[in-house]
Formats: structure tokens, C-alpha cells, sequence
């Protein structure tokens, strides 16, 4: 009778429920909920309105034919470069030497980093009796090495790694002087020379001797398009057989014993296929600004030589008298074909709203109020717009405003 007792009062106090607790959790709840609500409704993202540019041109890829004759050598051996590549050189020049193996460049490679450990030894040495150190000047350019250095290192042009260890270890040297560590490089000037004299005797006497037989700008390189990139070929070939190489669906290789080229004349020419409506603004002879390094905004200035009627392309074919290393080495390339150039603030046309009255403008955050900005746009693409810099009635945007590129119920004068 007991235990039944103590079972029915155990259930009842099982049933009671503390509302209070769960009316407060309910209204936390709501209160939380109303916080994420609000945080959402007036968050916003942001650009600051910063100058830039938009181009009014064409982007297509074309092929670069230029003036140049592949210099061949005879089987055998292997080439060691005295002449840079895209350097101007004269009939006559010495642009390389051939040697037996291997070994031979791998050794010369070796002697000519010694020589110049060895020089740049000699120049300190200088610093200890007869020069002064301006140690701000050196450790300027010791920043500078160790920069260049680190970007060097992810690319393979090992060329200029060895030379930014050279002016490296000369700085570190001068240092040296200047502070007193080092007073004395003779052991290392006699270790040096030690070390020149034995990878000389490793050498082997070059096979042959390789000179230019034009004058002009040498390549250490052939492509094997130098006798099909030409602007003839292109005017007297179908849109098809052009586009294929360019596409390069039909593809050349060089000679395999063609040790460079001698590009012969400043002059160069790209050829392109265009869409009968993008030649509108073209006419022959008409002078234009070219890149064959897009998104880099560097323009050559160039004219429009021929165009031609391929069937369902023209055939576009431009000069540009100014030879770089860029286009001394490039080949089949995207260019852009620069008409005009349009500057100003440069806003994403998704920031772009209108007001009751129908303005274009944009939504800034001033101070965390939301504030309307006319616009009147200069120029614009798919993505964005330019406007002017100078500030008017109807166009209110100013450098470095917060321009609002999303959020929700916006109008002007909305607190954030």
C-alpha cells in the first residue's frame, strides 16, 4: 500500500511543467531569429570606386610573321652561346662556338660562374683600401637581390638566377668590408683561381665556330614557321589552310640542326581572321594600337596593311615597325586590337540602380547610411561601367566611395 502511494505521488510531480523556462526559450528563440533576420536584411558587400579603363577593342589570336632567316650548322656536337638572345648583331658576328659533348658546356657554365665569383671578389677587395661603402645604397639593392632572387626561383631561366647570385655575393661582400668581417680575400681569390684553372683544362676546343651571316636581331631559337609565316602565304591561302595553322591544327618543327635565327628587319606583321562586321571599324592604312601580351595593357602602335576577303572571314593583315622582345620570340598569339581607350572610376554595372525618377546611379555606404549617387556612364562592357572623375549634377560619384554591390531593401537615406 506504501509503494502505491509513493508511485502515485512520484507521478505527479513527473507532470508538472516549468512554463516560465520554456516561454523564455520561446521568445530567445524569437529574439535570436529577429537578430539573424536583421543581421541578413542589412548586410551589405562593398567596392571602393577606384579609377581604371575598359577597352573598346578586338581580342582574336593571329600569327606573327616577320622578316628572318634560320641559321643552320653542321651534325655533331653541342652549342654554346656568346650572342643574347634578341641581341642586334652584324654580318660577320660571333654568335656561338659547337663543342664535342656535353661536359663542355657544363664546364664552361662552371668556369664562367667562377670568372665571375672571382671579379666580383676583385671589386671588393677594391672597397678595402681605395673606396667607401654607402651602406643605405648596398642595402637597397641587397633587398632588391634577394627579391628578384625569390621570384627567379620559380621560373628555370637559370641564366638570370646565377647572375642575381652574383650581384648577391658582391653586396654581401661589401657589407663584409664596411663592417669589418672581412679584411682579407686571398684565400678566396687563390681558392677561385685554383678552381678556373682546372675547369679550363676540362674544356675541349670548340669543333666549330658559328658567325652570322645577316644583320639584325638574333634568336637562339628556330620555330619552324619561319618559311610558312609569311604574309604572302596568308594572302594567297584559303581562310581554311590559314585558320589551320593558326589554330595549329597543321603544325611545323624546326630543322634539327638549326641553332637560331636573324630576324632582318625591324618591321613585323601579325595576320588574323575577323568576322566581316568586326572589320567596320578597319580600313586600310588606318592607325591603330596593338598588344600581343593581353590583359598587360601595353600597346604598340601599328597600321591596318590589307584586308582581304577570305569567304566567310577577312584576312587582316597589320604592321608595326617597332621590334621588341616580345615579338621578336612570339609566334601564334592572342592580340588585341586597341581602337580606344575609355578611363575613369570604374564601377561593376551589378552595383547599377535607379531611383524613383528613373536616374541611373549607384547606392553608397556613407557612414552607414545609405546614400543615392547619379551616374552617367562614358562607356561600358558585359561586366562594367566607366564614368567620368569629374564630379557634376548627374554624376555625383566620387573616388573611394563605398559603392554598394549587394543587399537587400535598399533605398536612400536607410540606416545600416
Amino acid at each position: 500500500m506504501t509503494e502505491n502511494v509513493y508511485y502515485a505521488e512520484n507521478r505527479k510531480k513527473r507532470k508538472k511543467i516549468n512554463w516560465m523556462n520554456i516561454i523564455l526559450l520561446v521568445l530567445f528563440g524569437c529574439y535570436l531569429s529577429m537578430q539573424i533576420y536583421l543581421i541578413n536584411a542589412n548586410s551589405i558587400d562593398t567596392v571602393k570606386a577606384g579609377e581604371g579603363y575598359i577597352n573598346d577593342s578586338i581580342i582574336t589570336q593571329g600569327i606573327v610573321c616577320r622578316e628572318e632567316s634560320v641559321l643552320v650548322r653542321g651534325q655533331g656536337g653541342v652549342v654554346d652561346y656568346l650572342a643574347e638572345n634578341g641581341e642586334r648583331v652584324s654580318k660577320g658576328y660571333h654568335l656561338a662556338d659547337v663543342y664535342p659533348s656535353n661536359s663542355d658546356l657544363e664546364n664552361i657554365f662552371l668556369l664562367r660562374n667562377r670568372q665571375s665569383m672571382l671579379d666580383d671578389i676583385v671589386q671588393a677587395e677594391s672597397y678595402l683600401t681605395n673606396s667607401s661603402v654607402d651602406m643605405t645604397t648596398t642595402k637597397k639593392e641587397l633587398t632588391g637581390q634577394l627579391t628578384g632572387l625569390a621570384v627567379l626561383s620559380d621560373t628555370e631561366n637559370y641564366s638570370d638566377v646565377n647572375e642575381k647570385l652574383a650581384e648577391l655575393t658582391l653586396s654581401l661582400n661589401k657589407i663584409g668590408v664596411a663592417t669589418g668581417r672581412t679584411t682579407d680575400f686571398s684565400a678566396a681569390s687563390a681558392q677561385l683561381k685554383s678552381e678556373i684553372a682546372a675547369t679550363k683544362e676540362q674544356i675541349s676546343r670548340p669543333i666549330n665556330s658559328l658567325y652570322s651571316s645577316y644583320t639584325g636581331y638574333f634568336m637562339q631559337t628556330a620555330d619552324g614557321y619561319e618559311n610558312i609565316a609569311t604574309v604572302d602565304y596568308f594572302m594567297n591561302s584559303s581562310y581554311e589552310e590559314g585558320s589551320n595553322i593558326i589554330n595549329q591544327v597543321s603544325v611545323y618543327y624546326p630543322d634539327e640542326n638549326s641553332y637560331g635565327k636573324i630576324i632582318t628587319d625591324y618591321k613585323w606583321n601579325i595576320c588574323l581572321y575577323l568576322d566581316k562586321d568586326q572589320c567596320d571599324g578597319l580600313k586600310e592604312g588606318k592607325t591603330i594600337q596593338i598588344s600581343t601580351n593581353v590583359g598587360s595593357n601595353e600597346f604598340t602602335k601599328a597600321s591596318v596593311k590589307s584586308i582581304i576577303d577570305k569567304g566567310s572571314k577577312n584576312l587582316v593583315v597589320i604592321q608595326c615597325t617597332t621590334m621588341t622582345k616580345q615579338s621578336a620570340s612570339v609566334r601564334i598569339t592572342d592580340c588585341e586590337i586597341l581602337f580606344k581607350q575609355y578611363t575613369g572610376i570604374k564601377i561593376p554595372k551589378s552595383a547599377v540602380r535607379f531611383d524613383s525618377d528613373q536616374n541611373m546611379g549607384v547606392f553608397i555606404n556613407f557612414s552607414n547610411i545609405v546614400k543615392f549617387k547619379k551616374i552617367t556612364p562614358i562607356y561600358e562592357d558585359d561586366n562594367y561601367m566607366i564614368v567620368p572623375i569629374e564630379r557634376s549634377e548627374n554624376n555625383q560619384l566620387k573616388l573611394y566611395d563605398s559603392i554598394i554591390v549587394k543587399g537587400r531593401n535598399l533605398y536612400d537615406g536607410k540606416y545600416l
